[in-house]
């Protein structure tokens, strides 16, 4: 029965809805004005307001500062303190009711057929009332539960900001270390122009060999300004995910290291038991009514089995494409160190004249973009094992299932 109650419901719709919802007075990070939350140390919250945002920050970043969970948090408990309120004033009614049943009754007024009629009436009007309030005082000690649908719900959308925000991370630093990369490229290529500019007037080059050169030189300059804006755009997208202001520019890190080992060492099989346990969609589920019918028994019972069939074939493409990316990171890094050794082997070559400016700068080139590369392959590696790690606890984005 507890499924029928208004609030849930209200909750589930605020929590799509929020969106849309706009942030008012929302705390930012790095603020004087922060007081530290109960079950936080001094330690933990001076490091939320370092303006530094780190990965394993983001839970707590999203949970203390993001304005859309702030404000459906909030607008959730706004709604269960007004219930709270609605059902204390049905109580003091009651009281005020059964005072003036049992005045009518200590009085001989029931002696009458009206006094009677009268406290009948008030006497059944209690009745109602107290089997109301009691329905209402259990769905408010339910819903003040720690496994409430309420609690729920509130960590399913924390879960759902945290994912957006570590997606958000990890395209971030993809975008940087390319950055890097490019910004490299940039200036070869215009070391390459020079090269080929003094090449025509020594009369070793031709002025194609210079065109071509410029030509490059724009396409890395053009690919240069795209990136920067990307990368802006994301640091945009993270600071308001973490409740950092417009004008706010706090650092952002790195990925954590996530060795082979680790990947390695997953277990495909518990690991789907936990996430069929632990998928929010199944949940629910699981605690729709089946109206108490074979048929709509049946039916709920195939809903959860073809639930939990498509949660085990999620599960199995999230680790195939971990294995895959496992296998591309270490062929990546196989090749970085090829890439390194040819980059010294040019180095003390360039060194000794045995090797033209021209050829030493492809060389270089070559070193960029297997480090490039190598930086890519990590990447993936990473999001492909953060992705299959929030399946394990339940959160598998709708498109995904």
């Amino acid at each position: 029965m507890k499924k029928k109650f208004f609030l849930p419901f209200f909750i589930v719709v605020v929590l799509m809805a929020s969106s849309v919802i706009p942030a008012y007075g929302a705390a930012e990070p790095g603020q004087p004005e922060n007081t530290v939350p109960n079950g936080v140390t001094q330690e933990q919250w001076d490091r939320l307001n370092d303006d530094t945002i780190e990965f394993d920050e983001l839970p707590d970043l999203v949970r203390y500062f993001n304005p859309d969970m702030l404000n459906s948090t909030d607008t959730i408990y706004d709604s269960l303190d007004n219930q709270r309120y609605i059902h204390d004033e049905m109580i003091r009614n009651i009281m005020d009711l059964k005072d003036e049943v049992d005045e009518l009754e200590n009085s001989g007024a029931t002696d009458t057929v009206e006094g009677m009629e009268q406290y009948m009436i008030l006497n059944m009007t209690v009745k109602g009332m107290k089997i109301s309030a009691e329905k209402m005082g259990r769905s408010l000690d339910y819903l003040n539960r720690s496994n409430s649908s309420v609690q729920s719900n509130i960590s399913r959308a924390a879960k759902n900001y945290t994912y957006y925000a570590n997606q958000t991370m990890i395209s971030y630093n993809s975008a940087l270390s390319n950055l890097t990369t490019l910004q490299k490229v940039a200036e070869l290529s215009n070391a390459a122009l020079e090269v080929q500019k003094l090449s025509v007037k020594q009369g070793i080059s031709t002025e194609a060999a210079v065109l071509s050169a410029q030509k490059e030189l724009l396409s890395a300059q053009s690919s240069l300004l795209k990136l920067d804006n990307t990368i802006d755009s994301l640091r945009r997208s993270l600071c308001l995910m973490t409740g950092y202001s417009k004008e706010a520019v706090p650092a952002i890190g790195g990925l954590p290291e996530l060795d082979t080992i680790t990947v390695s060492a997953i277990d495909l099989e518990a690991d789907t038991a936990k996430a069929i346990r632990n998928n929010y969609n199944l949940i629910s589920k699981r605690h729709t009514t089946s109206n108490h019918s074979t048929t709509g028994t049946k039916d709920k019972e195939a809903s959860n089995s073809e639930g939990e069939q498509n949660v085990g074939i999620t599960m199995q493409s999230y680790y195939q494409a971990v294995l895959q990316a496992k296998s591309s990171y270490e062929a990546a890094c196989i090749s970085y160190e090829k890439a390194a050794l040819e980059k010294e082997k040019a180095d003390h070559s360039f060194k000794l004249g045995l090797l033209s400016k021209i050829n030493y700068m492809q060389a270089q080139m070559s070193y960029f973009e297997a480090e490039s590369a190598k930086q890519n392959a990590y990447v993936s590696l990473y999001q492909a094992y953060d992705t299959y790690r929030w399946a394990v606890n339940g959160i598998i984005m709708a498109s995904e299932q």
